[in-house]
Formats: C-alpha cells, structure tokens, sequence
C-alpha cells in the first residue's frame, strides 16, 4: 500500500510534538504546541477512512477492535512492565525507595492515570472503537451545512459531558472523565480528519476559518485562557484551536509544492512507523528526570530525550521489531 505523505509528515510531526511537551518547555511554546494530541487522532481519523476505502473486504467489526486491542493495549502493557521492571532493577542497585504505590503501579495498567502519560494510548483506543460509527457519519454528511450541524452537537455533547463531569466525585468522577469525557473530545478530531482527507483544499480551508473563528471568539469571551488548563477533559476552547491548527496544517501539507519537498526528505516515513515505539522509550529518560532529578533545565530534557529515544528506537526495531509491533 502506498504511504500518504501527509499524514506520515503530520503523525511525526505530532509524535515529536508531545514528547517536547515532556521535556517541560517553556510556558509559551508549552501552550502553543498543544494542538498535539488533536492533530494524531485526526490523523488517525484520515488514516482509518483511507485505509478502509482501500480494502476490498471489510473486516467483522470484532476482528477488527481484536486487531486494535494487539496494536494498542498490549504494547502498552507491555511497555509499563518492562519499564516498573527496569526501576525496580534501578532502585535495588542504587538502593532507593520505589517511587511510586502498588495503587499507582495497577492504575497505569487500567490507563486511567498512574504513572502518567499513557492516558493517550486509551484515547487512540476508543477512537478505534468508535472509527467505524464516525465513518458512517462522515459518509452521510458530506455537505458544509451537514457538517458544521454535526460538529455543533459534538461540540454540544462535549459541553454537556464537561458538565457531568463537574458534578460527580470519587470513583465515578475519576472514571467518567477518563473514558468519556476526555476521549469523546478527541473523537471529532477523528472525524473531522475522516472528511478532510477526502475534501478539496477549498473545503478544508473553509472548515479551518470555521474553528478558528470560534477560538478566537472563545478565546475573548473566557479572556484568552490558558489551552492546557482546557485540556482535562477537552473544552470547546481546545477543541477548536487544535483543529484549527490541525486542518492548516494538512492544507499545507496537501500543496502540490509541500508534499513534493517532504517526498525528498529522508525519515518522515521511518518517524511515522515507529511513532508509537518512540513515545514508549522517550518515557525511560522522561521518568529518569520527573524522578531523581530536580530542578534540570528544559533544554538538558529536550536534548537528552530526543536522541536516547531515536537510539533505543532504532536498536530495538532491529533486534526486537515486534516488540511494540504485533506481527500481522
């Protein structure tokens, strides 16, 4: 199958993105980059509309959550043991306390939070549950009105799910915002990705002045609040600034001009393939510095992570190329 440039460029682009936001940056480039998340679910709404339209033959739909449950939540699993494995190896030499509660260890593996940062892996993972139900969507609103009618009740929806949220507490609170609160936003990512790939540049333009002119009018409404603290769950304010910058961005990459200069760079194709295994081993030096090192420069982060994760990545798709990667 023949690799659409764009959306390797924008899933590297995206991947290289949220492991910046690790690195601890500074407060303005932290609040800028923060259409990452939103840009890889749309990415991955793009991708699952090409890939289906490619097949002849469409898989039972519990194969398919089989395939996605392999590629998604084991690696992650995987992932996690190796790494509290790899600490406690660490804190027996060094002979240090384990940083972190048999509570937080088990809450990693439900990717609720824990440890962190793996709460994006949950979020990929309903949007594959929901990929076929947004397709259909997609393919019945295929006029700007249709569209913009059904952005509008996502949007809706959001609101009202952001409100139940506030009203609950405990457990239920906790579990809410986790797996519907926080993923249904990025699911409108995914289908706003779904008509994109397939829109003209025209189209796309005009999607892309639609969310930016409601950031912008948000962005006065609220006095111009900061987009990560709408990020938990995801606000309309958030919302619409990550697809804003998420639909330019794939209309720039979708310019004859762009796409022939990204053809000849070499890697973008090698990024996007192994996206998933670079955010994993970015975490090793990532959780190194969250735990033993105080008070370490941003840029000490940024160029310690970057090539300990490219080096890890590169060794271990050679020696252990199924590792984050099930055989197909």
């Amino acid at each position: 199958m023949k690799r659409d440039i764009r959306i390797d460029a924008l899933r590297a682009l995206a991947i290289l993105l949220i492991m910046l936001a690790h690195t601890r940056p500074p407060q303005w480039l932290y609040e800028l980059r923060d259409f990452d998340v939103i840009l890889i679910t749309f990415i991955l709404g793009a991708s699952y509309r090409l890939s289906t339209e490619r097949k002849t033959k469409i898989k039972p739909y519990l194969t398919y959550l089989k395939e996605r449950f392999m590629r998604l939540i084991i690696p992650a699993w995987i992932f996690l043991t190796l790494f509290f494995l790899t600490l406690f190896i660490f804190i027996t030499i060094t002979n240090q306390t384990f940083p972190f509660s048999f509570r937080k260890v088990l809450s990693s593996y439900s990717m609720i939070w824990g440890i962190g940062y793996i709460w994006v892996i949950r979020v990929f993972f309903i949007i594959a549950i929901l990929s076929p139900l947004l397709y259909w969507l997609a393919k019945k609103a295929t006029r700007p009105l249709q569209k913009l009618s059904l952005i509008v009740v996502c949007l809706l929806l959001q609101k009202a799910l952001n409100a139940l949220v506030s009203g609950l507490s405990g457990m239920s609170h906790t579990i809410f915002e986790q797996y519907v609160a926080i993923s249904f936003g990025y699911a409108l990512a995914a289908l706003v990705g779904m008509w994109a790939i397939r829109q003209s540049k025209k189209e796309n333009l005009f999607l892309f002045s639609c969310f930016l002119i409601l950031f912008l009018f948000t962005a006065n409404d609220q006095n111009l609040p900061s987009i990560e603290g709408n990020k938990y769950p995801p606000t309309v304010y958030f919302i619409s600034y990550g697809l804003a910058i998420s639909l330019l961005l794939f209309w720039l990459v979708s310019n004859q001009v762009v796409r022939q200069m990204l053809q000849k760079i070499p890697g973008i194709d090698w990024l996007s393939q192994h996206s998933l295994e670079l955010y994993y081993w970015h975490l090793f030096p990532i959780m190194y510095f969250n735990l033993f090192v105080e008070q370490d420069p941003w840029l000490l982060r940024f160029l310690t992570t970057f090539p300990i994760a490219l080096i890890l990545t590169m060794l271990q798709s050679k020696l252990v190329p199924h590792l984050f990667q099930p055989k197909k």
